[in-house]
């Protein structure tokens, strides 16, 4: 061994842990072609070794003979590895790429091996010659040589051909890596050249093997070191010059180390330089801080520049090291959110809008039923007076159909104020024992009368196995059962309507149904009808009247009771609804709180209470006077709430009835004022009554807030006056 061949000993030794850590561990495109070609760079070092250890000439001339398979190999491997890099090819058998792996190394080996005899590629002239104590051979190309050399001398300048088309139509960020690769696939060509026509050489030696191994050790270098050929590296790399969001790169004490086009496009000449402090900008700078600070962003809310939003995210840059910081720095990227905050924002003014919307439709309800049972009031009540005066059978009448068109016009406000509060989630429900057989009896006698005028029949079968007192909103139940009955008189025409109630489901389940042999329904008005004021006629021609609310509301009481509305399919006559509910009976001691207060609603004997009637309108005055003007109580009545307070000043009432909406005073100030008088006077307070026309229940819960004790909805109802006078007494006896 010598100094040239240590050397190539070094650089072989070189090459074989490089192809060790390539093969095994770095993928990429046209990964076995360069394994390849480090394979045959390794034959030809480890033979240029020998060449250079060798004194005679025929040892140097086998060796340099037995090199000629790995000189063959490596541009053609190479040319196939530059073309699978660059165009990305797929990485299957070829063939063709097969049999010049193996053809060609195969007939130039045999063509050296004939040498002896052939000459083809060494002539016989070839010598050596030694020269300051190191000997070499001058060589006699043979005919074959320079065809052999012509032919690789074709796969290397095909190479550069690819690699020059590469480097134009390449990225920005790949060019100094193909102007590498241009680089080493043409030093070797150049030192080939060089050794052939100038006779230039290395320790005496063709420099050839050295170039390209020394290339092939530096690429390596860089494909290990770098990633440069790692396609996963590449990707990362790719998308953080690529994405449309600004990334920007900081270390780990916060000062700026890079960012994306993005970044800078979006940032522009306030963009710091490398190792600057990035709190010169104001967006950023703060959420630096608390990345040094704290280790992580927390919840910070979009940031805005340049007119858009963006959501700032973080991912710490880890250190490969155990260190004394265990973080290189951190990767700050910046979403952009603006049409989702605009998206966001519209969403909001939107839902704004529908909430204003919404209590302008509340505030249109609640005036419209005031505006109406104000003077419904009157109406039905003055009605109620006078029918309780001696008539003759026509004014009777008369007198019938204004109680039933007030009636009427009473429902539809009842309707609409019920889904109002459906819709608003306010409709609240009462779970309490009641007699299930009263319950539909009394739907039964309410609605006989008109059964009976229209010739129909009006039948209710009770199943025996139903428990007698059931738990639930006695209230609630009634008024679906009867808007049902209601609807099935309403439709039929001759026939009978039938109310049935039977338990279901082992007992579980109370099925109540209500059958017509009316019209029916039609198949594609099944759904429609249990929309609001959706009825199956349509239009000005209507036989029936009504506001298309009373099923849409039914459904929903249901929904709300843990049960179900459905129209039974398959019938062969008129329609059928059925109700269904869970069944809870009642136990023994809820049984006695369903039972009913015996007696009339007649106040009976005993000292009588003093009522103070508060009202501006004349004629809500007069109707409460007349209801209680056949009973013992004392009352006094006042137009005003200045007038009320005067009164309470100097004599204790045992009953208020408060109108709500009054000039100057209104009814909540009046008896906020008269609550003031009797704590004052240590007077024992009187029991003030809401008499109004404001039905919603935020403002029924808002008047029991304020020191009501009880709520009257007008118009007002002479029997229900008296019942809760009569439960008053009760209580102050």
């Amino acid at each position: 061994m010598n100094l040239a061949s240590g050397a190539a000993a070094s650089l072989w030794v070189v090459c074989s842990i490089v192809l060790i850590r390539i093969a095994r561990n770095i993928p990429f495109s046209g990964q076995l072609s360069f394994v390849l070609t480090l394979a045959a760079m390794l034959w030809w070092l480890f033979t240029v070794i020998f060449d250079l250890a060798s004194q005679s000439e025929a040892c140097k001339v086998a060796w340099s003979l037995a090199a000629w398979p790995g000189i063959v190999l490596v541009p053609v491997a190479w040319s196939f590895f530059v073309f699978d890099y660059t165009m990305n090819s797929c990485r299957t058998r070829r063939p063709f790429r097969l049999l010049i792996y193996i053809g060609l190394p195969s007939l130039v080996s045999a063509i050296a091996v004939t040498n002896h005899w052939t000459h083809l590629l060494y002539g016989p002239d070839t010598r050596l010659v030694i020269e300051g104590g190191d000997s070499f051979v001058i060589f006699d190309h043979g005919p074959l040589f320079f065809a052999v050399a012509a032919t690789l001398y074709v796969f290397l300048m095909i190479a550069l051909g690819l690699l020059g088309f590469a480097f134009l139509k390449a990225k920005k960020i790949f060019r100094p890596f193909m102007g590498a690769l241009i680089i080493i696939t043409a030093a070797p060509v150049v030192a080939n050249l060089a050794y052939i026509g100038w006779g230039v050489t290395v320790f005496g030696f063709d420099p050839t093997p050295f170039t390209f191994a020394v290339s092939l050790i530096a690429l390596s270098w860089l494909l290990v070191n770098n990633s440069m050929m790692d396609t996963e590296a590449q990707g990362r790399t790719l998308m953080f010059y690529a994405t449309q969001d600004p990334v920007i790169l900081v270390d780990a004490g916060g000062q700026f180390v890079s960012a994306n086009p993005a970044a800078r496009q979006l940032i522009g000449d306030r963009i710091p330089d490398y190792g600057e402090p990035i709190e010169q900008l104001p967006e950023v700078g703060p959420l630096v801080r608390d990345l040094v600070k704290a280790g992580g962003l927390g919840k910070p809310g979009p940031i805005r520049l340049a007119g858009r939003a963006f959501d700032p995210r973080a991912v710490p840059i880890d250190s490969p090291i155990q260190a004394q910081i265990p973080l290189l720095g951190w990767c700050i990227s910046l979403v952009d959110i603006t049409e989702r905050e605009r998206a966001a924002e519209a969403l909001r003014e939107a839902l704004s809008l529908a909430e204003a919307a919404n209590r302008a439709k509340t505030q249109f309800l609640a005036n419209v039923s005031h505006e109406i049972r104000t003077p419904l009031n009157g109406v039905l009540g003055m009605a109620s007076v006078l029918g309780e005066t001696k008539l003759d059978e026509e004014q009777q009448e008369l007198l019938q159909v204004i109680e039933d068109s007030g009636q009427v016009l009473l429902t539809t406000i009842g309707d609409v104020l019920d889904l109002s509060k459906v819709e608003a989630g306010k409709m609240t429900l009462e779970t309490k024992p009641f007699t299930l057989r009263n319950a539909l009896e009394g739907a039964r006698a309410l609605f006989s009368a008109r059964a009976k005028e229209k010739g129909i029949g009006l039948h209710l079968e009770v199943h025996d196995d139903l428990p007698r007192v059931i738990l639930g909103d006695d209230h609630r139940f009634r008024q679906v059962v009867h808007n049902l009955v209601s609807n099935a008189i309403k439709f039929t025409e001759t026939g009978a309507v039938t109310i049935s109630a039977a338990p279901t489901e082992n007992g579980s389940i109370l099925l109540v149904r209500v059958s017509d042999t009316g019209p029916g329904i039609p198949a594609e008005a099944r759904d429609m009808i249990f929309q609001p004021f959706q009825q199956v006629e349509g239009g000005d021609a209507r036989k029936f009247g009504g506001t298309g609310l009373g099923l849409s509301i039914s459904r929903q009481l249901c929904h709300l009771m843990g049960g179900s509305l459905q129209l039974a399919d398959d019938e062969p006559q008129g329609a059928t609804f059925e109700i269904r509910l869970p069944l809870l009976p009642a136990n023994e001691a809820q049984e006695l709180l369903s039972q009913p207060a015996s007696g009339a609603v007649s106040v009976p004997h005993g000292p009588a209470l003093d009522v103070l009637v508060v009202d501006d309108n004349r004629t809500n005055r007069l109707i409460l006077e007349k209801f209680l003007s056949s009973t013992p109580y004392r009352v006094k009545s006042v137009s005003s709430g200045q007038e009320a307070i005067g009164l309470v000043h100097s004599f204790s009432f045992d009953v208020i009835l408060m109108d709500i909406q009054m000039p100057r005073m209104d009814g909540v100030e009046t008896t906020q004022k008269i609550r003031s008088i009797e704590q004052a006077k240590g007077r024992e307070p009187s029991f003030i009554v809401a008499v109004t026309g404001n039905a919603m229940p935020e403002q029924l819960s808002h008047y029991l807030s304020v020191g009501m004790d009880d709520v009257l909805a007008k118009p007002v109802s002479k029997a229900l006056l008296l019942s809760l006078i009569r439960d008053i007494r009760r209580e102050v006896a």
